[in-house]
């Protein structure tokens, strides 16, 4: 059983995730103007609406800090706990109608993501994880899978940001991916990882992405009995890129 103040901080996350993610379906015609474009970033006015419904519905229940894809920092008190809020993950597959998008909220506490949800409203999904207490999609429990050869698995993945300018990280991203079966890319981190907890797949590695990216599938991962890791790309800084390995603790991305 998850531990009481986990649950409610997790009851809380879902509250925040399902308020938005309705607001976005419902919204849709609304706010999928896209808003600005940097590289292959884009930003929807939904992104922006999504965020205020997230932060007001956490800060109504708890002091903490708040890092967010879209407004950055969000003051609260101090302390090593935070929630991580990405208020659309996968914001081009929205707009284009493509249905692997998520709402993904996470409690960070001294940089691990603790407490999870990412809430897949097209595809009728809503993943949640407590790391090392459990893991549930729509409230039934999951688990990582039983493989154990990545020639038998499926990879997660995405196209490492640099790969576009730097031959060296092209080339290495190449070979990785050749150890596996199959290599799967949807556009979103945050359903990506919550496969891995689900145990739809087998493992995600990615450089370059933000806690608020992966947190919320992290801790999903990590209650589903699997191994999620991240590391500093540019230092500890919990706001900036990160490489993110998870897996069922089994097989693991090279």
């Amino acid at each position: 059983m998850p531990s009481s103040e986990n649950a409610q901080l997790l009851a809380l996350a879902q509250r925040a995730a399902a308020r938005a993610a309705a607001a976005l379906v419902e919204c849709r015609a609304a706010w999928r103007a896209i808003e600005s474009e940097e590289g292959r970033e884009v930003k929807l006015q939904a992104d922006r609406h999504a965020e205020a419904l997230i932060i007001e519905t956490l800060r109504a229940e708890t002091p903490y800090r708040i890092l967010s894809e879209e407004i950055g920092w969000v003051d609260g008190s101090d302390g090593d706990v935070i929630w991580a809020v990405d208020p659309l993950d996968g914001s081009v597959n929205y707009a284009q109608g493509f249905p692997h998008w998520a709402v993904s909220i996470a409690l960070v506490r001294a940089g691990l993501p603790v407490v999870g949800v990412v809430d897949c409203p097209e595809l009728g999904e809503t993943y949640t994880g407590i790391a090392g207490e459990g893991a549930w999609m729509n409230g039934a429990p999951i688990r990582v899978s039983d493989v154990t050869d990545p020639k038998r698995g499926i990879l997660m993945t995405g196209i490492p940001a640099r790969a576009a300018t730097d031959p060296a990280t092209m080339a290495a991203f190449t070979t990785s991916i050749t150890r596996w079966r199959k290599v799967r890319m949807i556009g979103s981190a945050a359903c990506a990882l919550a496969y891995v907890g689900a145990g739809k797949a087998d493992a995600y590695h990615e450089t370059g992405g933000m806690l608020w990216d992966v947190a919320g599938g992290l801790a999903v991962v990590a209650g589903a009995g699997g191994v999620a890791t991240m590391r500093g790309v540019d230092g500890d800084a919990l706001d900036g890129r990160l490489d993110v390995v998870a897996y069922n603790g089994n097989a693991a991305p090279a």
